[in-house]
């Protein structure tokens, strides 16, 4: 009978421990692979316990330890029973199981959620032993985001950007469909071009589009002062990537990381060089990179490696420049929800926001919105946008220039005369506004022209902008004589730049080309950069000295009302002024 016995309870642990080693390794599969008599809440509660007390099971009894530190046990008449109902053996009497936190089976534990103990469900394979494709989300320095929450509609307009990312988002979306034809799948591109203009969320737009994970980093993150930091953080990054296919990898600022490679070995950054060349291997290495996609997002693409911006890594590079009048006018209407106007035309703001950012157009409505609730207003107005307006331009100080009248006087003048000539003037962009700013840090007048639409200038309109530049100083030479102020600094710095432009670099003077090695050519440059200078100079003269009582009358209207519209000044000279008019039409 003894050795039954015996043999009875080797053959119940042999079958015991199996499964109990099971458990250990594969918690969710083994421990819970039945219907149980009470929730998953309880089972996780008591195998928390059993992790974290003394306990001791011995029949039907469980003795241990309560959370505040006494002494309890629990008996269960229908233990034996609830193991007959899950087909589950009996194990023999005086079977004893010892459970010690770091006794017996160190780093046992399971992994579990917090639910309320009336939650009878069963096993859900989703929660226990569940191997979804994106099981780890973060790493000691990056996270991925499941679904960026932008898309293309939170991007006004730059629709021909949006046409051109398209086939990127089917490509992330539905990756699987390129591979049966013999192409090349893209594995990046770059946004480029100046701040403000929506890189980094374009490249977030992307993600929410195609939605793919998404691991958002810094190029400057790379960087470190001990050696090999940069290249393990590159293949975490990659590591993270794969870990959650398809993902996008954007890198803002990837000049960081990427600029071109020295070749002089003095000035060689090695580390910097290694962590680049960790990112083009990852990018195109011997190891299969597919279903990740880099972005990088940078201002200087010139200063990226060439290696970097092949084809094979870098397949697509788009620039995103300031936007045009169709992208403002969307833009404005996507920042303006949410803010009330009083009498504010929104075709005239895109007009007159020509050459701002995105990024400026936002914050142009931000700050007219928040200057008109500093000023208990529930809306704003056309007051709130210029004051925003030339606070941009010429920037702000709290206290005004403390100038003497005759000084106001000059620089109303001054800026009458830059503004006569240029409404005289054909080919140059139009005169919008003349202001008197007291509170403009550096220039307390000015006068502001639209914007070139176009990049490339014409001789006569280079021309024309010189003899704007020249035409206030030579407005206080006609009313004021010799009696001149020093507010023509920047005006002479600005149109001797733009003369040896046109003379040296635009091939506008009697030569094409001029040597720049030869003192002889030299001295032909400033002698064709003094003629420019003075001719511009005699052709604004004669247009000021002929337009001098418009100047006089439209300085007195700035003087009081320190803002004059460019309509205000052409109905003035249209009305009083029909000979200064005409000379618009002379060929001087």
């Amino acid at each position: 009978m003894k050795l039954l016995a015996l043999l009875g309870f080797l053959t119940s642990v042999a079958a015991f421990f199996p499964t109990f080693f099971k458990a250990i390794r594969e918690p969710g599969h083994a421990l819970f692979m039945k219907n149980y008599p009470y929730s998953r809440s309880y089972y996780e509660n008591y195998l928390r316990r059993l992790n974290s007390k003394n306990i001791t099971i011995q029949n039907q009894e469980i003795m241990g330890t309560n959370e505040n530190g006494t002494e309890q046990s629990h008996f269960f008449d229908d233990l034996a029973e609830l193991y007959a109902n899950q087909n589950i053996s009996r194990p023999p009497g005086g079977f004893r199981i010892i459970i010690n936190p770091g006794g017996m089976i160190p780093g046992l534990g399971l992994k579990y959620n917090e639910q309320d103990d009336d939650d009878n469900d069963n096993d859900n394979n989703k929660f226990y032993g569940s191997n979804s494709r994106n099981t780890k989300k973060k790493s000691d320095n990056f996270e991925v985001i499941d679904k960026s929450p932008i898309s293309f509609k939170d991007i006004g307009g730059y629709d021909n950007i949006k046409q051109e990312l398209n086939q990127c988002i089917d490509i992330l979306s539905n990756y699987t469909k390129y591979q049966g034809y013999n192409i090349r799948i893209p594995k990046g591109l770059i946004f480029e071009g100046p701040p403000g203009n929506g890189k980094t969320l374009f490249a977030k737009a992307l993600a929410g589009e195609a939605g793919v994970s998404f691991i958002a980093v810094s190029g400057s993150e790379f960087l470190e002062k001990y050696v090999g930091v940069g290249s393990s953080r590159i293949r975490e990054l990659f590591r993270l990537a794969k870990d959650n296919l398809p993902c996008i990898i954007f890198v803002d600022e990837i000049d960081a990381v990427g600029r071109r490679r020295s070749t002089d070995a003095e000035t060689a950054n090695t580390e910097r060089d290694s962590t680049l060349n960790e990112l083009l291997v990852g990018l195109d290495g011997f190891k299969n990179t597919s279903g990740i996609f880099l972005i990088g997002a940078t201002n200087r693409a010139d200063l990226l490696d060439p290696a970097l911006m092949r084809p094979g890594r870098v397949d697509k590079r788009i620039f995103i420049g300031n936007p045009d009048e169709k992208t403002r006018a969307a833009i404005f209407n996507i920042h303006s929800r949410g803010k009330p106007m009083a009498n504010i035309n929104i075709e005239e703001l895109v007009e007159n926001t020509a050459g701002f950012s995105a990024a400026q157009i936002e914050n142009l409505l931000n700050e007219a919105m928040l200057n008109a609730l500093r000023l208990n207003r529930n809306s704003m107005n056309n007051e709130d946008i210029e004051l925003v307006l030339n606070k941009m331009m010429v920037g702000w100080q709290p206290n005004e220039h403390e100038f003497t009248d005759s000084i106001i006087d000059h620089i109303a003048i001054h800026e009458l005369g830059h503004a006569v000539v240029g409404l005289l003037c054909k080919h140059h962009s139009p005169v919008t506004k003349i202001l008197i700013n007291l509170q403009a840090p550096n220039s307390p007048g000015y006068t502001v022209f639209a914007n070139n639409k176009s990049p490339i200038m014409t001789r006569e309109a280079l021309f024309e902008h010189l003899m704007i530049l020249l035409s206030g100083r030579i407005a206080e030479e006609v009313f004021y004589g010799r009696s001149i102020t020093t507010g023509a600094i920047n005006d002479f710095e600005e149109a001797l730049k733009l003369a040896q432009k046109m003379i040296l670099y635009y091939g506008m003077g009697k030569h094409a080309v001029y040597p720049d090695m030869s003192e002889k050519y030299k001295e032909m440059v400033d002698v064709e950069v003094a003629s420019l200078i003075d001719e511009a100079y005699h052709y604004a003269e004669f247009l000021v000295r002929n337009s001098r009582d418009l100047i006089q009358e439209g300085a007195d209207i700035l003087k009081k009302e320190k803002l004059v519209k460019a309509e205000e000044l052409i109905q003035l000279m249209n009305d009083k002024y029909q000979s200064i008019a005409a000379l618009k039409l002379r060929e001087i």
